[in-house]
């Protein structure tokens, strides 16, 4: 007999909630929805389906899940091709769950963990392809291929411009409004109101400085998006009907992303991997093959582990400008 897979539980109310009033009690449920950002939520859900499809399968009870059970399926997705960064977001999903219904971690099983391990070695953990890293040069050629009378066109530039002189991510820029901006003599002080780095939003400052080129001057474009938007607080960046008509709804980080790829297909580069990293990612490059100092880009991308910055950005980028194969006469 198998176990249908069912819908992730929504995160059980404290017991103690005896003599609390039903506001408190929504109150409390707020407060625990809030807890992780919405594409967190969104990995954990996939990955507890795919556990349950799994032990559908095979007649194993998904909670509390096996340790053995969560080894097998870990092994048998990898030997499915599935990349080790997957296979963590599967633990995190499964362990999250479990902790939801007040269980033990399964995944902190000494036999789970030696799988990992294990996984991790014979996989590797380098992402099969990541995002181009877009120059200022490809850019400025993206955004030229743009009209300058048509309203998702100049969004758009917005888009790409704002994002990639801000480093800012997909998911940060979605979330902007007009009231994160603050004007000032040479650019714009951005508020990130909650961000990856930030989960508790405390809030974090990146500045935008006017660019020199008419062309990808992010300021200017952003200036021009504002003329065609409606008026009025709210989403910065929204939703433009039939290319002509902005209106009042914010777009997502699907869009910001989609958005990148889109244009930049339009643009010639669609034999690139370009994605919305894209933009944070061209301008850590970009920083770092001009010689700005790590910690300038790290207080620009807001990275918390300068590892990650180093080994993504700044070493592949060096390698470029350093490498001795241009000497070789070949």
């Amino acid at each position: 007999m198998t176990t249908p897979p069912t819908a992730p539980a929504e995160p059980p109310l404290p017991s103690y909630r005896t003599g609390l009033t039903s506001a408190d009690a929504e109150r409390i449920a707020t407060a625990v929805e809030a807890e992780l950002a919405a594409s967190t939520r969104e990995t954990y859900a996939v990955a507890w389906r795919q556990w349950e499809r799994w032990c559908s399968g095979r007649g194993i009870p998904p909670l509390p899940a096996p340790p053995a059970a969560i080894a097998a399926f870990l092994a048998e997705r990898a030997e499915a091709g599935v990349h080790f960064s997957t296979l963590d977001c599967y633990c995190s999903g499964i362990a999250y769950r479990h902790r939801q219904e007040g269980l033990s971690d399964p995944t902190a099983d000494f036999l789970v963990r030696r799988v990992r391990r294990g996984l991790r070695r014979i996989l590797g953990v380098a992402p099969i392809r990541q995002a181009h890293p877009l120059t200022v040069a490809e850019l400025g050629q993206i955004v030229a291929s743009m009209a300058t009378d048509d309203a998702k066109d100049i969004r758009d530039r917005a888009i790409l411009l704002l994002g990639y002189a801000s480093a800012m991510r997909p998911g940060e820029i979605s979330a902007l409004n007009v009231e994160d901006l603050q004007r000032k003599p040479t650019g714009v002080l951005i508020t990130i109101r909650r961000s990856k780095t930030d989960p508790d939003a405390q809030g974090q400052l990146v500045g935008v400085a006017r660019g020199d080129n008419r062309l990808t001057d992010p300021i200017r474009a952003l200036d021009e998006w504002l003329k065609v938007r409606p008026p009025g607080p709210g989403a910065l960046f929204t939703r433009v009907l039939y290319r002509k008509h902005p209106t009042s709804e914010r777009i997502g980080p699907r869009a910001i992303s989609r958005t990148v790829q889109e244009r930049a297909n339009a643009a010639g580069f669609d034999d690139m991997p370009v994605s919305g990293h894209s933009l944070r990612a061209g301008h850590a490059t970009t920083a770092a093959v001009n010689g700005a100092p790590i910690d300038r880009i790290a207080a620009q991308t807001r990275h918390r582990d300068l590892g990650t910055l180093l080994n993504h950005y700044i070493r592949p980028a060096e390698a470029m400008a350093t490498t001795t194969s241009r000497d070789l006469g070949l």
